[in-house]
């Protein structure tokens, strides 16, 4: 470029280190002019060579020289001048952003006015070299906020007619620096700003970059803001563009589309209209990102809706050329360079590199399918199936050649849709087919296609899919400038086009199965006896013992009012597991034919139900699940079943099935061990008397065992034994005596139920040899009294004694009905396991059977046990379970004896006791003894009488009585003699 011309003073003038091309414009017109800007020129001034940068511009023809017949143009005014200090502009750095039109050459001077900035428009009159006008911003005392950093003009932003100015102050917005862009008019001398638009972050550099063009065709301009310095690290971004959609001449202040770039990419360095690069009528644009990896560039392609979130190209500078750097600085688009009739980009970078991007013809592609027949019989179709595939183009420009050949690489996908294709090519031996057609000598392909047996699904239709795109061969040698004809590119993104065919079946003219499945479901036993309900859900009462349920399921497949009952292709049943049930089987009910195949996937049961489901078609069947996890916390059971067909049917709803769960637990109650035969002896003692238990009789011990099924109650409740114990006889007086109640398998060790029942004596317990006697000890003893009864009884046997029949001793009963008072209490299990053991511990009251039964030959004493469960949970029962407790009480053989005799010895006793008197009577009759004397005839009698020791030398009276001092007193001698005469 030659910048030699008459004003330029090189000993005051320094063009070294300019920057010249820091910003280039052209009017975009053949034979058009360019606008190159050095924003770093600087003027040397007075005697100190005061250095004033000013910056410099030069306008040049397309040869890019000096030509001094062209004044006018080549030698343009320079706004900023060298005189002055920073408060005007002699640090204006002119030309950092520039842009022209056919009239007007407007640049940005962000070191005006102490780098308030500011922005020179100077307009030149064609046909009149001394026509002028220049307008810019005044001095508005904004320091530092570096107006005219970017600038631009365009028609339709604010208004239809009128030029406006867009320029950009990335350091504007008050005190935060967010940036601001200006949209200004020119008024006179001056520019007038109508709209500002504020940035989003603090030092994101709002404002960098500017471009306008109009996106969605609707004639308004848009406008696009780059912030290269944008981020946000959480979201790793780095640099943004600001998309503002023109309202009818306004823009919102909330942008309408933020496109955002990578972390630390400077996204938004530079923004450019492009142009229409892909001919679909609407305006595209560019965006680079220089420092994302070594560069690159981002395309936007506009459309009536606007643009989508992610471009529809990236252009890499590492791709452009190997050794390129921070591709993308710079950009300029919009200019057909090569004359293809397509725009060109021009990327700027850092380095010493330009990039011209040229863009490739746009190629319209055409294609179609057909596929015969339309309805395939499966029962006979080999290979008979014809696919025909055609294509056509044509250029985005409207020219049709056909001299340049295009290849088209094609594929072609039968059935798919279907997870496993229903079809194949003859010629791959696959549902794909890939292949290349050269245009324009071949334009159609047709291809055989066969059905794969079987054929499972008949209902979804045989969908084909055409998917074509260009064959791309790069030449070898790409120094030479390459003919672009030869590389095109498809208008748009490859998109696959579809049609179908149908299998033939028997569902009508229109190839649409409308079914017409009902289903029913109820849980059975294994005698297919359906549970009882109650408030419409079934009762399962369930215990241990149940193995097996069934849930028996009857589908349907009949017609309706307004709804018929075509086949039901595929149909099948979807029943969801309960958490509590494990599948086992299935099979079908009674005599119904029908052959199921289930599956369990993801705790979901799929049996198919026919291929297809004929219409009037019934079928009944039963799913067997097993018991798993039914427990005490088990309130329900619940299945959901669905069915589904590939036929239509749009009623078809999932059917709930639900139990109620009432566990009934499975318990026994079983008497281990009860006492032997019991004896009573002795002699009776007082209540009061006894201090020790073994005073009250014979030691009586019961053993109880408790067993439940399954798993233990836990927090849901208790079982409990409840006893009736034979405490007293009718009378009152105690029978048997409890001492104490063990247990064992238990959190509680004895059993003391309230009511002052066990031991109410307080009695002192028995030794604890004797307490913790086993239960074979006690056995053995009860043996050796057995055995010493048996003996006993036989020695009498041999004894030759006269067995006189008398009186028939008595054999009792004694239980809580009868002779008996029972006292009731409870035993809680608390925190029993699987089982638990009761050992009973009583004494017989040995004085109550010496009173009131002497006479018994045996006394027989009953109570019962009956396990009974505690809970609050409605839905756990258990049936009572009882036993009796017995005890066999006889006397002590030897301790009694007979006290009664045969009448006939009574009667002869009597009878010679009598006969024995009688004759005692008649000898002391004969020997005159009941002979009475009168007083005159009585004898003289001598009577004596033994005194003792004492009283020997005592006085006595005539009477023979001791005479003592004391009142005279008599007392009778201990022997005394008298003589008495008798006559």
């Amino acid at each position: 470029m030659k910048l030699i011309d008459p004003e330029l003073d090189l000993s005051e003038d320094l063009i070294e280190d300019m920057w010249l091309g820091v910003s280039v414009a052209s009017q975009g017109r053949p034979g058009g002019r360019v606008l190159a800007c050095g924003h770093r020129f600087v003027k040397l001034y007075g005697v100190f060579k005061l250095r004033h940068m000013i910056g410099r511009c030069y306008l040049r023809g397309n040869d890019l020289k000096y030509n001094d017949t062209d004044n006018h143009w080549q030698n343009p005014d320079q706004p900023c001048s060298h005189l002055g200090d920073l408060s005007t502009q002699v640090m204006c750095n002119m030309g950092i952003s520039a842009s022209i039109t056919q009239t007007e050459v407007i640049v940005g001077s962000p070191g005006s006015y102490e780098w308030q900035g500011n922005v020179h428009v100077n307009w030149m009159n064609p046909d009149n070299v001394f026509d002028t006008k220049s307008s810019s911003f005044p001095n508005t005392q904004h320091r530092n906020i570096y107006i005219g950093y970017s600038v631009t003009q365009a028609r339709r932003l604010l208004s239809q007619e009128d030029e406006t100015i867009v320029t950009g102050a990335p350091k504007d917005s008050k005190e935060d620096a967010r940036g601001s862009v200006l949209l200004a008019v020119k008024q006179s001398d001056r520019l007038t700003t109508l709209q500002t638009l504020r940035g989003e972050q603090m030092g994101s550099y709002f404002g960098n970059a500017v471009a306008t063009t109009d996106l969605n065709n609707d004639g308004w301009g848009d406008l696009l803001v780059g912030a290269p310095f944008y981020f946000q690290r959480q979201q790793e971004v780095g640099g943004a563009v600001y998309v503002y959609m023109n309202a009818g001449g306004r823009f919102d202040s909330v942008p309408s589309v933020v496109l955002r770039g990578a972390a630390g990419s400077a996204f938004g360095m530079a923004v450019t209209a492009a142009g229409d690069l892909d001919q679909d009528g609407f305006q595209d644009f560019a965006v680079g990102a220089p420092f994302h990896e070594t560069g690159s560039v981002m395309i936007w392609s506009g459309s009536s809706e606007g643009i989508s979130a992610e471009p529809s190209q990236v252009i890499w500078g590492s791709r452009v050329s190997p050794g390129f750097r921070t591709f993308g600085y710079s950009l300029s688009g919009g200019l057909d360079v090569d004359v293809n009739k397509y725009p060109d980009l021009l990327v700027g970078s850092l380095d010493d590199s330009v990039a011209l991007l040229r863009t490739r013809p746009v190629v319209h592609l055409n294609k179609t399918i057909r596929v015969s027949p339309e309805v395939v019989d499966p029962n006979s179709c080999d290979f008979c199936i014809q696919v025909e595939v055609c294509f056509s183009f044509m250029f985005s420009t409207g020219e049709k050649s056909n001299r340049d050949n295009i290849t088209i690489h094609f594929t072609v996908t039968a059935d798919v849709t279907s997870i496993k294709s229903r079809l194949r090519f003859r010629d791959s031996g696959q549902s794909v087919f890939s292949g290349f057609l050269s245009m324009p000598k071949q334009r159609c392909v047709i291809l055989s296609t066969g059905l794969q047996s079987p054929i499972r699904n008949k209902v979804e239709p045989l969908v084909f899919s055409l998917n074509a795109s260009l064959y791309e061969k790069f030449p070898k040698k790409r120094n030479a400038v390459q003919d672009l004809k030869r590389l095109p590119v498809l208008s748009q993104t490859p998109r696959p086009i579809r049609t179908q065919i149908h299998i033939q079946k028997a569902c009508g003219s229109d190839n649409r199965c409308h079914s017409n499945l009902q289903m029913t479901a109820q849980f059975t036993d294994e005698n297919q006896n359906p549970f009882s309900t109650q408030k419409d859900s079934q009762v399962l009462y369930y215990n241990v013992s149940i193995n097996r349920l069934f849930l028996e399921v009857n589908i349907n497949n009949t017609a309706s009012p307004g709804r018929p009952a075509e086949d039901a292709h595929n149909a099948v049943l979807n029943i969801s597991i309960p958490p509590s049930l494990i599948y086992s089987g299935v099979r079908a009910k009674r005599d119904i034919q029908a052959v199921m195949e289930c599956s369990v996937e993801d705790n979901v049961l799929l049996c198919e139900l026919g291929n297809p489901l004929r219409g009037n078609q019934k079928v009944q069947v039963l799913i067997i699940f097993q018991p798993s996890e039914i427990s005490l916390d088990t309130r329900e059971i619940q299945s959901l079943l669905q069915l589904s067909t590939l036929s239509e049917q749009s009623n078809l709803v999932p059917v709930s099935v639900s139990m109620l769960v009432e566990y009934s637990l499975q318990t026994s109650l079983t008497l281990i061990h009860m006492p032997g035969p019991a004896s009573f002896s002795g002699h009776v003692i007082g209540e009061s008397a006894m201090k020790k238990t073994e005073d009250v009789g014979s030691l009586l011990l019961f053993t109880l065992q408790v067993h439940i099924s399954g798993k233990p109650l836990g927090r849901l409740g208790n079982l409990q034994v409840e006893f009736d114990w034979p405490r007293e006889v009718s009378n009152g007086k105690w029978l048997l005596y409890l001492t104490e109640i063990q247990v064992n398998g238990t959190s509680e060790a004895r059993c003391a139920p309230p009511g002052n029942i066990i031991n109410p004596l307080h009695l002192m317990l028995s030794k604890e040899k004797e307490k913790k006697r086993s239960l074979e000890e006690v056995q053995e003893v009860q043996e050796k009294k057995k055995r010493r009864s048996v003996e006993k009884g036989q020695e009498e046997k041999t004894l030759p004694v006269l067995h006189l029949q008398g009186q028939k001793k008595k054999s009792y009963t004694l239980d809580c009905l009868h002779g008996a008072r029972c006292v009731t209490f409870v035993c809680r299990l608390v925190n029993m396991k699987s089982s638990a053991t009761l050992t009973v511990r009583a004494r017989l009251w040995n004085s109550t059977m010496m009173e009131d039964f002497s006479d018994a030959r045996s006394v027989l004493v009953r109570g019962r046990a009956t396990l009974k469960l505690q809970t609050n949970k409605p839905t756990i029962n258990m049936e009572p379970r009882s036993t009796e407790m017995e005890v066999h009480i006889y006397p002590e053989p030897g301790e009694q004896q007979d006290s009664g005799a045969p009448l006939w010895i009574i009667v002869v006793s009597v009878l010679a006791g009598v006969l024995l008197l009688a004759v005692i009577c008649t000898l002391l009759w004969k020997c005159g003894f009941f002979v009475r004397r009168r007083a005159w005839q009585a004898a003289a009698l001598h009577q004596g009488r033994i005194m003792g020791k004492n009283e020997q030398g005592q006085r006595t009276d005539t009477d023979g009585f001791l005479i003592h001092d004391d009142q005279n007193r008599k007392f009778t001698k201990h022997w005394v003699t008298s003589w008495s005469d008798a006559h």
